[in-house]
């Protein structure tokens, strides 16, 4: 099975309104979206979340990992990564270059899906489909007042959603608590609320403080209190809080994962699909965390990750922003999206990933 062609395009969709982190502000969300046909007419689809670097990628496409893809075996993924490692290896080693091979893996592994008319997950072998959520949420909008944060949560949960994410760490501490405050009113003493700092605390020291002041509302876990680069402080973190450090979301490579675990920095890895590498790498860390016991709870795009963490023994959460929130808008462009039910998601049972593209959405929102 031979690839004829491959073909890489970048979508912007702006948000209804901008919205924010602990680092940065938030008005739309750029894509690259990859197609590989074979001779035989089969296509696999990938994706991957651009901010702001997708034509860079189309770019990367035509310049560097077509030459790699077109006329190679379609299922030989592995060597195909290799090479596409290896030819890329000067032009990035993390960021846009591995977010672009992370959309091509994914694509072959649609096509492989195809090909042998099943789900990823049941190449995989399956472990588990009934697969529980968080709703991500909190994220810091303007004007908005502590009674419309908690409404927004209490509709979470009115939605059958018992966990939920809040932002943290844009601003002091005391700002926080009382924001936490809000939500654990709001949802209850039996819904778990995880914490989110986008990397927003200076050091270890700060983010510590911070932490220790949020405690008594019994956060579920801390996500990225420091610069995902900072792994030493990070490890401070982990070894002075009595509840869990997650990381792992702008993490490429099983090599920087196995270097989370060698440094103890984090408790639960949050690796995403189309940044680690695609397909492969990510199976390849959920692996070896398994092989010490750590929970995987990927971030972002359930079109994808809902096939890979039904295949695993320690898959936590699949995380899922509720329709409407207008944070992550990559629905607007599929014909099938999947939503929970009372807190959890099935993957679809169709071919492949069985992404559905609506060809009119990704033309209106086409850039480059």
């Amino acid at each position: 099975m031979r690839i004829a062609k491959v073909e890489a395009l970048a979508i912007s969709i702006p948000l209804r309104a901008a919205v924010s982190d602990a680092v940065r502000r938030i008005t739309h969300r750029d894509h690259l979206i990859v197609r590989i046909t074979t001779e035989e007419g089969l296509r696999g689809e990938g994706f991957t979340l651009g901010y702001d670097g997708s034509l860079a990628m189309v770019s990367l496409v035509d310049a560097i990992y077509r030459p790699i893809l077109e006329g190679a075996d379609a299922l030989a993924s592995e060597y195909l990564w290799a090479e596409m490692y290896r030819q890329s290896i000067q032009a990035g080693r993390r960021g846009a270059a591995l977010r672009t091979i992370s959309a091509l893996d994914i694509a072959l592994w649609d096509l492989r899906g195809k090909a042998a008319r099943m789900p990823v997950m049941h190449l995989l072998g399956v472990h588990g489909t009934q697969l529980r959520c968080y709703a991500t949420g909190g994220y810091y909008r303007e004007g908005q007042t502590l009674e419309e944060l908690a409404r927004e949560y209490r509709g979470y949960v009115e939605q059958g959603f018992t966990a939920v994410k809040l932002k943290v760490g844009k601003f002091a501490a005391r700002d926080d608590a009382e924001r936490l405050r809000a939500v654990r009113g709001a949802v209850g003493d039996s819904v778990d609320i995880l914490l989110d700092a986008n990397g927003g605390w200076a050091d270890s020291h700060t983010a510590i403080a911070a932490l220790r002041r949020l405690e008594e509302f019994r956060p579920y876990w801390i996500e990225e209190p420091v610069r995902a680069d900072n792994l030493a402080a990070m490890a401070r973190i982990a070894e002075a809080l009595d509840w869990p450090v997650a990381t792992g979301e702008l993490e490429s490579t099983r090599w920087a994962f196995a270097e989370l675990l060698a440094r103890k920095a984090a408790d639960i890895l949050q690796p995403d699909a189309t940044v680690v590498g695609g397909v492969g790498e990510w199976l390849k860390v959920a692996h070896m965390a398994a092989a010490f016991d750590v929970p995987i709870a990927p971030h972002y795009n359930w079109d994808i990750h809902t096939q890979l963490v039904a295949s695993i023994p320690n898959g936590l959460f699949i995380e899922y922003f509720v329709r409407g929130s207008d944070v992550k808008v990559f629905d607007e462009v599929l014909e099938n999206p999947i939503y929970p039910e009372n807190g959890y998601i099935r993957p679809r049972t169709g071919p492949g990933f069985d992404i559905r593209l609506r060809e009119d959405k990704i033309e209106e929102y086409r850039i480059g």
